[in-house]
């Protein structure tokens, strides 16, 4: 139901953007201003507090990612953090206004045709809808509201956990309890002695960690390789350069969905420093639709190297003080700048100007 409203949500402003042509970004962006016109402008060094939704618009219409599932971001607005085409768009907007965006995904996986998902076609529309809930002028002002909605979303995470392992103990009907008694066999008969976790992921410790379990306020960051178990094929890694993404990977254990089941369910098991292999039913991977090269119902097999385990709450805030002082930094960089331009004399700037026009 929830998808439901969102695709309609989505649908009906985007209809209202059509009524309209777009109006060209750069960059193969397109977009279109839905402004309600009563708002506070959005100025230079505000933060957005800021709902985003993407969606693929084909045969089908695929909702992506919905930050309403968790919290609203927030992004701080200037010319050094906000790419070029997105800062002359963004600087438009007001306090409540929606912005649409559209890319062909043409334009999208230009560059890697290879990483464009199998139900995508060229040709073909990715619409991002940005609702500009609120802007502050303040640091203090954005903290103080992304805590507010830190605790919300806290509490959502609790629920859709809740959700999930009803959905899971449902599943582990007659039928369920068949495929987890087929799997431990099979597991047995090629001599792997894997743990059995309460959804029914199967672990085996390779190299033992040290330190407490993972848990659902915690941040773990993982190297891994995933396969599957009838053909061995790896399908992704993030240790392969060929798949072009060789940066350990992040994982907040309290968003349930925004990973398979199985992996927060096997990560539970693991300490920092821990390699393991995590065999992982279909139920608990892709199910019987599957993703991309991985076929309905396979078995999935992960080599995970879980190299840190870091409280959330506390990275949350350590990463805003790095970007606090970054911005800062830059900011005072950006102000000595100026400075030294507006004390420049007029033959200076003259002298300037002849070096560099006609040096090139």
């Amino acid at each position: 139901m929830k998808n439901l409203i969102t695709i309609v949500v989505i649908c009906t402003i985007t209809l209202t953007a059509c009524t309209e042509a777009f109006k060209k970004g750069g960059d193969g962006i397109e977009y279109k201003i839905i402004s309600k016109g009563n708002g506070k402008k959005l100025n230079y060094g505000n933060f957005m507090q800021m709902h985003i939704v993407q969606m693929y618009k084909g045969a089908k219409d695929t909702v992506l990612s919905d930050s309403r599932d968790m919290m609203p971001r927030i992004e701080v607005f200037d010319s050094v953090q906000t790419p070029p085409v997105y800062f002359k768009i963004l600087r438009q907007l007001k306090s409540g206004d929606s912005l649409v965006l559209r890319t062909l995904t043409d334009s999208v996986f230009k560059k890697q045709p290879d990483q464009m998902p199998p139900y995508m076609k060229k040709g073909k529309y990715l619409y991002t809808t940005i609702k500009l809930v609120n802007i502050f002028e303040t640091k203090d002002q954005a903290d103080s509201a992304n805590k507010a909605e830190w605790a919300l979303a806290k509490a959502k995470c609790t629920t859709s956990k809740l959700l999930l392992l009803k959905k899971i103990s449902l599943q582990k009907s007659l039928n369920w309890i068949k495929i987890l008694r087929h799997w431990k066999t099979i597991l047995l008969k090629n001599n792997i002695k894997a743990q059995k976790t309460k959804w029914g992921t199967f672990v085996v410790i390779n190299t033992p960690g040290t330190g407490a379990n993972a848990s659902p306020n915690d941040v773990v960051t993982v190297n891994y390789t995933g396969k599957t178990f009838d053909s061995s094929k790896v399908f992704d890694s993030n240790i392969d350069p060929k798949f072009k993404h060789t940066q350990p990977y992040q994982v907040s254990m309290g968003q349930l969905g925004s990973v398979i089941p199985g992996w927060t369910d096997g990560f539970a098991l693991l300490n920092k420093g821990c390699k393991a292999t995590m065999y992982i039913p279909s139920p608990l991977g892709y199910g019987t639709q599957g993703n991309g090269t991985i076929k309905p119902n396979d078995i999935l097999v992960f080599d995970i190297d879980m190299v840190n385990i870091e409280d959330e709450e506390a990275l949350i805030k350590a990463n805003q003080e790095k970007e606090a002082a970054a911005q800062k930094q830059m900011q005072e960089a950006e102000m000595k700048r100026a400075d030294s331009l507006s004390k420049a004399t007029p033959k200076k700037c003259f002298k300037w100007f002849i070096n560099h026009a006609f040096t090139r």
